[in-house]
Order: C-alpha cells, then structure tokens, then sequence
C-alpha cells in the first residue's frame, strides 16, 4: 500500500508535465489488426485489447497521446519504413527491423507454436519432422518469429512448405478450409477465433516458443524525437508498477504476460 502511495504522489507531481508535453506534441500514430485478446475492435469501433491497454498505460507515463488506426499486419512493417506509422506493438526484432527503427524494453511475452486440426497422427517432436512430407504451413505475412524458429525455418526443405496469409484473420479460415495442414502462430489468438466460430477444432501440436514482444519505434520519429525510445523505456518500467497494469493483465487470463 504504501508503493501504492508513493507511486500516486509521484505520478501527480510529474502528471502536469506530461499533460503539457502530451498536448504540445502530436499524437503517436499506432496501428492495430484483428488478433484477438491482444487487438480486435471494441462495441464502439475503437481498438481494445490486451496491447492496446498496455501500451496506452505506457503512453500516459511517457506523456505521449496516441493515434490509432487498423491495418494488415503485413502492412505495418513497411508503413514503418516510409514513415506512414511511428510505433509498432506485439514486435519482435530482427536484423531487417532494426535497419528501420529501434526497440523498446518488451512488454510482454507471447506464445509460438505449430497448430492443426484436430488430432494430429504423425508425432511432430520437432519442426524438421515435417521435412519431406507434403503438407503446408501458414503464417501470417510481414510476422517476424522468434530467433530459434527463424533458424529452424531456414532450412530449404522447410522453407519450400510455407505458405503466406496476408491478414491475421485468415488463418483460421486457411486451416478449416484446408488450403494449409498446419498454422504457426501464437495459439491464444487462434483457439480465441476457434471457439467463436462453428467448426472443427484445432490442436497445439508443439510449442515453438515463448518470446518477448516489444513497441518498435520509427527511425522516422526518432529523428524529431531522439529521446523517444528511452522515454518509453522509462514509460514501461514505471507503468509495470502501477496498480492498473495488473488490473488489464487480470481482464486476459491466459495470455503470456
């Protein structure tokens, strides 16, 4: 309690100051996607979800507004690039990335694993056990996997079996269609879709990874605001200590926080 209260106090003094930074500088431009609990469109048609709270609790302790817009996954990255977006969430970082902007202390952890339909005959201990079979495996384009799957998907026999999707709201679809035999994805979101819409059911068939996903900042922004990532740096650390953190993080059980 008396954390509790020594953290009020502080947030108080320093309130003022970042209310007036806030308004004197223009908003953060954001974009979210269909990936349920993380980001989906609330009843009233603006974004919710687990990122979405998090990362406007970190916004308001970095004295920063934000402004959202949807968009494909596979269009944020470039969007990035040419400055069109100055923030990313739910990103994991790679060398291409970082040639693009830089990355904030993560914020949470996620899941990767392989997922199929239903019961799965053949054991799959590992990914290289699907070489030589003739299957398929959807991802979402633009997705950027941990560093132990990106190294185990380098291999050519595997890399021949991968399969685009171009929207996060489609790997369901792909798999109860059978376009592909498997999806790799955080299976949350994918069980989420599952139990929301009639038809078969869907099983974790091996577990990836469990990585940390960050807020990736824009090269573009950073360049008039060079501060930025170690102000949100310093955002994330004291957000993770406010009461309200835990509140958002006990609204999504289940998920890897």
């Amino acid at each position: 309690m008396i954390v509790d209260r020594r953290h009020a106090c502080l947030f108080a003094l320093l309130c003022p100051a970042l209310l007036a930074r806030a308004q004197a500088l223009p908003a953060l431009r954001i974009a979210w996607s269909d990936y349920p609990p993380f980001q989906l469109r609330g009843e009233n048609g603006q974004p919710q979800g687990l990122d979405v709270e998090l990362i406007e609790l970190i916004a308001q302790e970095a004295g920063e507004k934000l402004s959202w817009s949807r968009r494909p996954w596979a269009r944020q990255v470039p969007d990035i690039s040419q400055g069109e977006l100055d923030l990313m969430g739910s990103a994991t970082p790679s060398p291409e990335r970082l040639a693009l902007g830089e990355f904030t202390l993560p914020y949470r952890q996620e899941r990767v694993a392989l997922i199929a339909l239903g019961p799965e005959s053949a054991p799959v201990r590992r990914l290289a056990d699907l070489k030589g079979r003739n299957l398929r495996i959807g991802f979402i384009r633009g997705v950027t996997f941990p560093a132990s799957v990106r190294q185990a998907l380098e291999d050519p026999e595997l890399a021949s079996l991968m399969v685009p999707l171009y929207a996060n709201d489609l790997t369901l679809s792909a798999l109860r269609g059978h376009r592909v035999d498997y999806v790799i994805d955080d299976p949350t979101t994918l069980m989420q879709r599952a139990e929301r819409q009639a038809g078969e059911p869907l099983k974790v068939v091996l577990e990836l990874a469990v990585s940390p996903v960050h807020l990736f900042v824009s090269r573009h922004v950073l360049q008039l605001r060079p501060d930025l990532v170690k102000r949100l740096n310093q955002a994330i650390q004291r957000a993770r200590q406010r009461p309200e953190w835990q509140r958002v993080l006990a609204r999504y059980p289940g998920t890897s926080t």
